[in-house]
């Protein structure tokens, strides 16, 4: 085989390769923003306000949001509305907690959770059932009682085929910053800062989806602590978030910032935006990386297709002579046609074995980092619609790139050419 034949089935398994590795990710990228969150995004807006910012003391703002959520709540476009620090499936401003249960022996154990502060109609409002227990109360916002919720995930992961209601848990003290940066999933020391203080698991909620993971089971587990009125002094990075449920076909937004454009008009609502928005901001890098990797890969299968397509129409050229001695012995149309396909057909076939022999090493040299993206995505290598469709769509392209040339051969006339040579 000629040199320019081996380039050519390298172009084409390179090019096997990019497309492999870009199905891998655009199957990914369906199936994470296709899955249920665990929670309704549908109608549901968030626009967060922060009164300490703007001249409020703790007591003050206190006040304010439990005013302007009853104003919310009575407005008849508002079907429910609730506070919280934080939201799930936020790109930053994510606060975690270090806490400690009693374990089997006695000692103490220690674990990482994914923290939200909320207020009692949180898990009506964004649509998060509680599977077991209760949500919280009126009396659970009052400083001092211990109530807390903990999801699915949480659960056990902490008391595992033990009944997770009514067991304690320690968190560090109130005077520690929001954000517990010193133990992350998976990483470093966990500890538990500052004086422990002591709460009661009343409910279970479900797991619900918190970031570019595939399904809520794989996103950390939960801690939900009720709103107090010590922490409105204390406002997260995002300040509060007052989360409405509208009614369908109606200008949410417009009535809530009426509403408090009429208790104050000098607070500032900020970063409002619906669910679905933010899940589409949260995505945004992830479908910016796609297109540019499909743009990569479908220029891959177009400089394959040109160079297959040059590669044949070249042998053709060089194979005149034989195909018009062909043609006066009395082969056919389709033998001809046959003959310069078989050639584009051996390429196609061995950049086929080499593209897939190379994205398996590169995969293999990459499996930490592929895993993750498996993982993230759901998907995986082995995924029989790119073992199977990668190479068929490559295939495809390149024989109907070699068909064009392949065609002219049929033009070529056995009398003109056998004079001419």
């Amino acid at each position: 085989m000629s040199l320019r034949n081996v380039l050519m089935a390298a172009q084409v398994a390179g090019s096997l390769a990019l497309l492999l590795l870009t199905g891998f990710l655009v199957i990914g990228h369906q199936r994470m923003t296709g899955l249920d969150a665990g929670f309704d995004a549908r109608r549901l807006y968030l626009v967060s306000l922060d009164p300490v910012r703007d001249g409020y003391s703790g007591a003050q703002a206190a006040a304010f949001f439990g005013k302007l959520l009853d104003r919310v709540k009575a407005l008849p476009s508002i079907t429910a509305a609730s506070l919280s620090d934080s939201t799930p499936m936020e790109m930053i401003g994510k606060p975690g907690a270090t806490f400690s249960t009693a374990g089997p022996d006695g000692a103490k154990a220690l674990h990482w959770g994914r923290r939200f502060i909320v207020s009692r109609d949180f898990f009506d409002t964004i649509g998060i059932p509680v599977l077991r227990g209760r949500g919280f109360r009126k009396e659970d916002e009052a400083d001092g009682w211990t109530a807390v919720i903990v999801s699915e995930k949480l659960a056990q992961e902490c008391w595992k085929g033990v009944e997770p209601l009514g067991r304690r848990i320690e968190i560090g003290g109130d005077e520690l910053p929001r954000f517990d940066v010193a133990a992350p999933p998976g990483g470093g020391r966990a500890r538990v800062l500052g004086k422990p203080q002591g709460f009661t698991v009343v409910g279970v909620a479900k797991n619900v989806r918190d970031g570019l993971n595939m399904v809520a089971a794989d996103a950390p587990g939960v801690i939900y602590l009720p709103l107090r009125p010590a922490d409105y002094a204390r406002p997260a990075l995002q300040g509060v978030t007052l989360m409405v449920r509208a009614a369908p076909g109606v200008d949410a937004m417009g009535a809530v910032r009426r509403e408090i454009g009429t208790m104050d008009a000098n607070l500032t609502p900020f970063n409002a935006r619906g669910m679905p928005e933010q899940i589409e901001q949260l995505m945004f890098p992830v479908k910016v990386a796609l297109y540019t990797y499909g743009c990569i890969g479908l220029f891959g299968l177009i400089l394959a297709s040109v160079g297959l397509a040059g590669v044949t129409a070249y042998s053709v050229s060089q194979r005149r002579r034989e195909i018009g001695i062909r043609m006066a012995l009395g082969a056919q149309r389709g033998d001809v046609l046959g003959l310069v396909m078989k050639e584009g057909a051996v390429l196609i076939a061995m950049g086929t074995v080499l593209g897939l022999a190379g994205a398996w090493a590169a995969i293999r040299l990459m499996s930490a980092f592929m895993a993750s993206i498996a993982r993230t995505a759901g998907t995986s290598t082995s995924d029989p619609w790119l073992l199977l469709g990668a190479p068929a769509l490559l295939a495809a392209l390149a024989m109907a790139a070699c068909y064009v040339p392949a065609r002219w051969s049929l033009e070529v006339d056995p009398a003109v050419t056998l004079r001419q040579e």
